[in-house]
């Protein structure tokens, strides 16, 4: 009998960063939880103009923090996803966790975010973040207890099979600064070059899209998550973020088995055989190789063994359990 098998806890997740929340979600209720999700809600979507422009934006963080904090009364912890929105965790009446997903911490702290985050840091009740990169980051918030690593957690019993496209390389991240954005459109023109009868293919997402066109990039709509996973199904080969770190694009090509190229360092991830150095040549290169034999470098990289290893998310459940089960004790 596991730890998940004999812990019982009420949990309800606020926002859905990068689908992270809604995974953790649906798989605890297969294993007997009771949590539950909450998002941002539609009036603060909205764009509010005219003479309910002025109402509207002073009621309703009033409204949204009472009706949060009405919700937790029926839970034993709060559990938010996105730094930036914790001052609405200040009427919660249960203990309350911060997970920080990446640009939350990494970039927006130093653009207007810091005092959002800062409050978070400060407040809750334990503080995850995501990737190893993050740390010094979070650090920099002074948390109030110290910070956790949580790897980003993938259903990898829920992978699409892989069926690749021939000469297909798909780009994981969107196009923005923060993903390594300019150096993905340097990585995209250098597999053009190298391989010109290859299909090579994006979202339409992030400032640098049209850069990326101009490169050779067929660009897509975003999609739903079922969608995209099956489209990373369909890759010969997957380029991802052009940082140290693995988002959950990444992560979620590799569950899949595709091969996965990108700028993840060595030193964050030593389960995970890399197929190539971390440098857009490094990586065009690589991308290029691997379309000649995918089968046989997805054999070598063995990504979902990596997967079910370090962020399966059954087990990323059982690690959160703990962490509540901890909160609940101090509290």
């Amino acid at each position: 009998m596991t730890f998940a098998d004999t812990q019982k806890v009420k949990a309800l997740h606020v926002h859905d960063a990068a689908n992270v929340g809604r995974t953790l979600v649906d798989a605890a209720n297969e294993m007997g939880q009771s949590w539950s999700m909450t998002n941002i809600p539609w009036y603060y979507r909205r764009t509010w103009n005219g003479l309910l422009k002025h109402p509207a934006l002073r009621t309703r963080p009033v409204f949204w923090d009472g009706t949060l904090a009405a919700r937790s009364t029926s839970q034993d912890v709060v559990h938010l996803h996105t730094g930036g929105l914790s001052p609405h965790m200040r009427w919660l009446r249960v203990p309350w966790v911060l997970h920080l997903h990446g640009t939350d911490v990494r970039s927006r702290q130093y653009d207007g975010w810091a005092d959002k985050l800062r409050f978070g840091a400060q407040h809750a009740s334990a503080v995850l973040y995501s990737t190893p990169d993050l740390l010094p980051h979070v650090l920099n918030l002074e948390p109030r207890t110290e910070p956790i690593y949580f790897p980003g957690p993938v259903n990898l019993a829920g992978a699409p099979k892989w069926s690749p496209v021939p000469g297909r390389v798909i780009f994981a991240s969107r196009w923005e600064q923060s993903k390594g954005g300019s150096a993905q459109v340097e990585v995209a023109r250098e597999i053009r070059a190298r391989n010109p009868d290859a299909e090579i293919m994006g979202l339409q997402w992030g400032s640098g899209s049209d850069d990326a066109r101009a490169a050779g990039v067929r660009l897509l709509p975003r999609m739903s998550s079922e969608e995209y996973t099956r489209w990373l199904a369909s890759a010969s080969v997957v380029v991802g973020q052009m940082t140290d770190a693995l988002g959950i694009s990444e992560l979620e090509a590799l569950s899949v088995g595709v091969p996965l190229v990108s700028g993840a360092s060595p030193e964050y991830y030593p389960e995970l055989r890399l197929l190539g150095e971390p440098s857009v040549s490094g990586v065009a290169e690589a991308a290029s190789r691997v379309l000649i034999d995918p089968q046989g470098f997805s054999d070598l990289q063995q990504g979902a063994h990596f997967i079910a290893e370090t962020h399966d998310v059954t087990d990323r459940v059982t690690d959160l359990l703990r962490i509540y089960s901890s909160v609940l004790a101090r509290s």
